[in-house]
């Protein structure tokens, strides 16, 4: 008599683990505990701003930890704007737009004072 052929039972597959929560890059935060502790006679190159935190947070973590951004109330939207930096002069503020990727100086980044970032954060 033939043996029945032997059939391959396949485990069952374990549970896919918990992926661990993403953590932002830092910097990808609009908390503004960075930008509060900065000295307000710094600067820092503003590259951009966008309606989509996602977007920035792209950006952000694409960067590394030099970029970061904050949260403005702009025609009364909400509006994310990514900078760049924190450097001791206007001078070397612009001097650093010729370092970042080319699709981030077509936007015509500019310096501007840590203090007036503050400031704007706190309206």
């Amino acid at each position: 008599m033939p043996k029945p052929a032997e059939v391959a039972v396949a485990k069952p597959a374990a549970p896919a683990p918990t992926p661990a929560p993403v953590k932002p890059a830092q910097g990808a935060t609009a908390t503004g505990d960075w930008y509060a502790q900065q000295p307000a006679s710094r600067y820092a190159l503003q590259i951009l701003g966008s309606r989509s935190e996602a977007n920035i947070q792209a950006l952000v973590r694409e960067g590394g930890g030099d970029y970061r951004y904050f949260k403005k109330v702009h025609q009364g939207q909400p509006l994310f704007v990514l900078t760049y930096g924190s450097f001791a002069s206007r001078d070397a503020a612009q001097a650093a737009v010729k370092t970042l990727p080319a699709k981030l100086q077509a936007g015509k980044p500019w310096p501007r004072t840590l203090g007036s970032i503050q400031q704007e954060m706190r309206r």
